[in-house]
């Protein structure tokens, strides 16, 4: 079934109108809130209850979740997405859909703590093996792929250094072998680069980040141009129940057609504070692609890298006061919000980490995340300067 009715080339065009013109709404020009948990049901209905298009039950599907959902997989050059209550429920489904006992998924070091954390706490205890490469190792992943390799999971993007992974070499090294590659693409998001493009087979966004952007929604997304990867997804999100709430989808809906505006002021603001920040002694370490020599050239046409910088500063302490001297940059654990955010990943990303594990993923016990927001960047530069003065 053709999932779009109506195409549209550019990205914002299709986040404002995608899926929105497939249904009768009494005129409505804003998608409304279907905020029911069920449906009316007659013999039509019944005959055709795998269709997606098919409302009966909302833990199954609800049209405020559908539009949603088209809207996404059409920025993200998907043939369709399937929506849940939280990021981490869309890498629970991609993993209990297609891991298995005795199966070996190949994944970086330098991954979101919470993903490595799920694996290594309930995975590997039901067999799977998680293999864990360095990101400047991933030019011998071949090396590292066996007949029990299974999947390859990466972020574009590493949570929480800001590493650059190169998606198209990945995806020729693996081509030969039957193996599922997915993406987990939030900290670039959609609208500066799409995994699909580049030969990924699923991608993940946390959508509470950047499509969502307004810190008031929790939410992910799988994406796929495979049909058989859809329904296998679809499927584990109805037997978990881990759908997200109509309004949750509303809000989805909502700021999906305000992301394109939003990241390109995201991804300006980052650029000139990562530039200040790389100039001032007090700061060890900045990480941000804009810094960085040489990036892949499957990133060479972005428009930008996103919100999120990472630096070094020389203790925990020193980081610690510099975080807590600032005005207008709130300590919060989340990121991609219109709002300017900063954190402690030794506090919140990666707690609970032994020395070794923290050493072993990169992470500096003086290292902070900071969540460039969309205010005016003379006034965020104005408050960071003066929290460094203080430290």
């Amino acid at each position: 079934m053709e999932v779009f009715l109506l195409k549209f080339k550019g990205i914002n065009t299709k986040a404002i109108h995608t899926g929105e013109h497939d249904y009768n709404l009494l005129d409505s020009v804003a998608f409304p809130i279907f905020q029911t948990s069920n449906f009316r049901m007659g013999d039509e209905k019944y005959s055709h209850l795998n269709d997606r298009e098919t409302f009966f039950y909302t833990r199954i599907n609800n049209p405020t979740t559908r539009v949603a959902e088209k809207k996404i997989a059409d920025i993200c050059s998907g043939i369709d997405s399937v929506l849940f209550s939280s990021g981490m429920a869309a890498i629970s489904a991609v993993f209990n859909g297609f891991l298995t006992e005795d199966d070996e998924v190949i994944m970086l070091k330098e991954m979101y703590g919470g993903t490595y954390k799920f694996m290594k706490n309930k995975f590997e205890k039901l067999g799977v093996k998680a293999v864990l490469i360095s990101i400047d190792d991933l030019g011998n992943l071949e090396n590292y792929i066996t007949q029990r390799t299974k999947m390859i999971y990466v972020e574009t993007l590493t949570n929480p250094l800001i590493k650059l992974v190169d998606i198209e070499m990945i995806s020729n090294t693996i081509e030969k072998h039957d193996l599922i590659f997915v993406v987990d693409n939030t900290f670039m998001s959609p609208y500066n680069f799409r995994p699909l493009e580049f030969g990924a087979d699923i991608v993940i966004h946390s959508t509470t980040k950047y499509i969502g952007g307004h810190s008031d929604l929790i939410g992910g997304v799988v994406v796929s141009k495979k049909q058989e990867i859809i329904e296998k997804v679809l499927e584990e999100r109805s037997i978990v129940g881990s759908n997200p709430s109509p309004f949750d989808s509303f809000l989805t809906i909502r700021s999906l057609k305000t992301m394109g505006l939003r990241v390109e002021r995201h991804n300006q603001n980052a650029k000139i504070l990562a530039e200040f920040l790389n100039k001032n002694s007090k700061v060890k370490r900045v990480n941000y692609p804009t810094l960085y020599e040489n990036i892949p050239s499957c990133f060479k046409n972005c428009p930008g890298f996103g919100g999120v910088i990472y630096i070094e500063l020389d203790s925990f302490k020193k980081a610690i006061e510099f975080m807590r001297k600032l005005k207008i940059f709130t300590e919060a654990p989340s990121l991609a919000g219109v709002e300017s955010l900063i954190t402690s990943p030794i506090l919140t990303t990666h707690a609970g980490l032994s020395d070794e594990e923290l050493e072993k993923a990169g992470i500096s016990k003086g290292s902070l995340r900071i969540s460039v927001g969309i205010e005016n960047i003379e006034d965020l530069i104005e408050d960071v300067e003066q929290a460094l003065e203080h430290i």
